[in-house]
């Protein structure tokens, strides 16, 4: 971890500062309690801490910061004094006609302190894209921060879901391998038509395919989490859990918090449009020294040159001491063009990043309500697959007391308990949509319980 720096900006806010104040001002009359997974799944809320405190993307997230701190260091070194020294040995054999012929050597040294006096603003300027730069690295951090513990999150609920699965998928084979060879057995004696049991092996087929592609995704799922929490995945970390707990809102929350995240989009500063937004006022304050590159920079320039020369006898040594002050103007007078072509370039860029940022608000705007489409058609996948699985719950009673009074064949009991788990399957696959949805919306509106991590690492 690298210690952190007490910045002070002046005529710019930090950008922690900017985004946190801009989520209370929109998220304040939001009252939507977000559920995320890591307040369902103990385990998970490890893995993110994990991930928070050792994880591969925060080591990065603060060495890009490091950089960016660096980089404010250097600006502000430009505008205090630099003292700069250099010398020079240097000899040579001479012949002359006038004098004997000799080696002559030649010495000097130089000390020059300089002070800049006044630049037109130019090193004010580069202060302040010093601090924009870091500004906009922690937005992105942020941003990225963001990214990285919604995917550690989505790939463990699909790890849930797939583990799930399988134990569904071993269910069905096993109750289908016991149909089958009861089924077999009847054919044999003549009480039970082949059709039956080559319909129901063609399915146990499929079901250990299925097996093999979700053994596959389960090992390819460890191997992503391992990869984002950046080191070895502890054995407690990993134990399973019922995702039976993931309990959607009612339909009357759902539109509360419809309202209330519609009417405060709009106001929400999201880390994209911050982004570009930044972007645009670094390129305005390029502009700013491009305008004045080419108009005359004033400094104080003082120091000490020494060197000894030869005398015309050959034989005179002489030691020259100088002291020196005064103002040193440096003005580049015709370069060409070059600076005109610069500030095109850069106006271009800073149009290009104001297009972006209005596009990135619209995007943002449209996420919001794409998001909220999906949680609604969420919800009624769950409720219609939660009834269906209870009515087929029912039958599945109703055909057992049949199955045992001998009314009914055991084939039909088994082909409705493979029908109900296909259900089941299909209902949690619902519910982990379902939350992963609400986790995309609570981390648009600044609601990520995650930030506790990430605003600290600026």
């Amino acid at each position: 971890m690298f210690p952190s720096r007490s910045i002070d900006f002046p005529g710019r806010r930090s950008a922690t500062v900017l985004f946190s104040c801009a989520l209370l001002i929109a998220t304040s009359s939001l009252r939507g309690d977000f559920q995320f997974a890591e307040t369902l799944f103990p385990q998970l809320a490890e893995l993110i801490r994990l991930a928070a405190e050792n994880g591969r993307e925060s080591q990065l997230n603060e060495l890009r910061i490091e950089e960016r701190l660096g980089d404010m260091d250097v600006a502000a070194g430009q505008r205090r004094p630099q003292v700069r020294s250099h010398a020079r040995m240097a000899g040579a054999y001479e012949t002359r006609s006038d004098i004997s012929d000799r080696f002559r050597g030649n010495l000097y040294a130089n000390v020059t302190v300089q002070q800049p006096l006044y630049h037109w603003g130019s090193l004010e300027r580069y202060q302040a894209v010093a601090e924009g730069r870091l500004t906009l690295e922690q937005v992105e951090a942020m941003h990225r921060s963001e990214r990285h513990f919604m995917q550690i999150r989505t790939y463990y609920l699909q790890w849930l879901l797939m583990k799930e699965r399988q134990a569904i998928v071993e269910q069905s084979i096993s109750l289908a391998e016991s149909f089958v060879e009861a089924r077999r057995q009847l054919v044999e004696v003549g009480q039970s038509s082949e059709q039956d049991v080559l319909e129901m092996e063609a399915r146990l087929l499929e079901s250990h395919e299925s097996i093999l592609f979700i053994d596959k995704s389960i090992t390819s799922l460890e191997q992503r989490l391992r990869y984002l929490v950046g080191q070895e995945l502890p054995r407690a970390a990993l134990p399973g859990d019922s995702l039976r707990k993931i309990m959607p809102i009612n339909g009357g929350e759902f539109d509360e918090l419809a309202r209330q995240v519609r009417r405060m989009t709009g106001e929400l500063l999201a880390p994209e449009v911050e982004r570009f937004s930044l972007l645009s006022d670094i390129e305005a304050d390029y502009m700013s020294i491009l305008e004045k590159e080419n108009h005359p920079k004033l400094d104080f320039v003082a120091g000490v040159f020494s060197d000894h020369i030869d005398g015309i006898n050959n034989e005179d040594f002489i030691l020259r001491i100088q002291y020196y002050a005064g103002v040193q103007v440096n003005w580049s007078i015709f370069d060409g063009w070059q600076k005109q072509g610069r500030l095109r370039s850069t106006l271009a860029r800073k149009r290009s990043y104001e297009i972006q940022e209005q596009a990135a608000r619209e995007s943002h705007r449209q996420r919001s309500e794409d998001l909220l489409a999906e949680l609604e058609l969420n919800l009624k996948q769950i409720e219609a697959r939660r009834k269906r699985a209870d009515i087929l719950q029912r039958r599945l009673e109703l055909v057992r007391e049949q199955v045992e009074r001998d009314l009914l064949p055991g084939s039909e009991r088994i082909e409705l308990e493979i029908n109900y788990l296909e259900v089941r399957q299909r209902l949690e696959e619902a519910r982990v949509n379902y939350l992963i949805n609400f986790m995309e919306l609570g981390v648009l509106t600044g609601h990520d319980p995650a930030r506790l991590y990430y605003e600290n690492e600026q």
